[in-house]
């Protein structure tokens, strides 16, 4: 299969572990920033293997909102979903979104221009596919994964080194026993070996400015007919830029705002 080559082209070289932890401490430096009314902007680009293709897939850009200690919010505009893309906000447990094409053939009620649910809840974190930044324990274990080092480029006006290297799903389970992969799955058995490739350009203030993984996702579906490939490859490229900046990500317009569940009556 084509992208069996594909992914094993970008997986790293096998070589001694760098001491990343001892030199480095990303993890610490974004908890640092976690505070109210402040985050950081994002732009993610993601592309997946199916149907003998990778898919076209335009970036979702927007702001991650931080509160203590924790992301509290987010607002993100996705090109990729209805007609001409929607913007969601997702406060707490919370979303809302909107369309930027209204849809003609299903319109909401006169006057309201945002739908609000609770489910899916919303997923507030900062990753690249299983590579997790707001979760300390994961990005620290990550880090510890290390078998390269190198000066790297600048982004968002920042020199910066790039970290890389492969960390398995079980060692990523076991730095977050709540990681799920396919449908919601535990990445244990057959899984437990199967490796995400990840590299970091880390700035000198130790913030993350780029954060790329190249992973296979299970295709653990029981309802997959039997011609399904039993796995994707997956690409996400997130770029992070204006840490600290400030953010105060409010709900919309509660006279605009139309429950999911109204809809559904």
């Amino acid at each position: 299969m084509a992208a069996v080559l594909l992914m094993a082209a970008s997986t790293v070289t096998a070589g001694p572990a760098v001491r990343a932890d001892a030199v480095v401490d990303p993890a610490g430096a974004i908890q640092r920033q976690l505070v109210p009314r402040h985050g950081v902007k994002i732009v993610q680009h993601s592309r997946m293997y199916s149907f003998g293709g990778w898919s076209a897939v335009k970036p979702v850009r927007g702001v991650v909102g931080f509160g203590k200690g924790k992301i509290v919010a987010t607002d993100l505009k996705n090109p990729n979903l209805a007609l001409a893309g929607t913007r969601n906000i997702c406060i707490g447990k919370r979303g809302y979104e909107s369309y930027v094409k209204p849809n003609t053939d299903d319109p909401l009620p006169p006057g309201k221009t945002w739908v609000t649910y609770d489910w899916p809840p919303c997923r507030l974190f900062l990753k690249s596919g299983h590579v997790s930044l707001s979760d300390p324990a994961t990005l620290r274990a990550v880090l510890a994964t290390t078998t390269r080092k190198r000066p790297a480029g600048v982004y968002d006006g920042v020199r910066t080194s790039l970290y890389e290297g492969a960390i398995t799903f079980a060692q990523l389970y076991k730095a977050n026993p709540d990681m799920r992969i396919g449908f919601r799955s535990r990445p244990t058995g057959k899984y437990a070996t199967w490796k995400v490739s990840w590299r970091l350009w880390i700035g000198r203030d130790q913030l993350v400015r780029r954060a790329w993984s190249s992973w296979r996702e299970p295709n653990d579906s029981r309802d997959r007919s039997a011609g399904d490939d039993p796995y994707y490859p997956c690409v996400e490229d997130l770029r992070l830029s204006n840490w600290g900046m400030k953010v105060d990500i409010q709900p919309p317009p509660a006279d605009e705002t139309v429950a999911v569940e109204e809809l559904d009556d």
